[in-house]
This record gives structure tokens, C-alpha cells and sequence, in this order.
């Protein structure tokens, strides 16, 4: 049994199918990471996965936020020109 075979029957599923990726650290900030996976018992990955979705879903909840309160400070009558000040006003990519 190869290497992969041996890690995808200890991680059924998950090996298969997600893109593998590297990221750079520093050694102090990866072995807070490790620590949390350890306090956790988990991998050092699903840590990683978990803070980018929680990143992720708060910047989507954020901007959601900043439209609507742009919405409510500029709406006229039928909608005015919220359309314009939202594109003026999204975040580059």
C-alpha cells in the first residue's frame, strides 16, 4: 500500500477530493496552529479550514452590513441611485 492509499483509510474522503495547498509561516504562528489542532484533536488543516471559512463568512456578513446601511442612508423613492453608490463603494477584489 502506497503512501496515499495508507493516508486517504486514515482520512476516508477527505484525501480524494480538496485541493492540497502550501502556505508559508512563521514557526511561531505554525505552532500556535499545531497547539490549537492538539487542544482540538484535530488536524493542523482543519484548523487552517475553519479560521478561512470564519474569515471568509464575517467578510461576506460585513459587506452584506456596509450594502444595506447604504441602501438605508441613500434609498429615494424606487430605489434612487443605490445601485451607482453601491459599485462606487465595493472593495476591489
Amino acid at each position: 500500500m502506497n503512501a496515499t492509499a495508507i493516508a486517504a483509510s486514515v482520512y476516508p474522503g477527505i484525501l480524494g477530493f480538496m485541493p492540497k495547498v502550501m502556505v508559508s509561516m512563521p514557526d511561531d504562528l505554525l505552532a500556535a496552529v499545531d497547539a490549537e489542532a492538539v487542544r482540538r484533536g484535530t488536524s493542523r488543516s482543519a484548523v487552517l479550514r475553519g479560521y478561512a471559512e470564519a474569515v471568509l463568512q464575517q467578510r461576506r456578513t460585513d459587506r452584506a452590513r456596509a450594502v444595506q446601511k447604504l441602501v438605508s442612508e441613500h434609498a429615494a423613492p424606487h430605489g434612487g441611485n443605490v445601485a451607482e453608490l453601491v459599485k462606487a463603494t465595493r472593495p476591489k477584489p
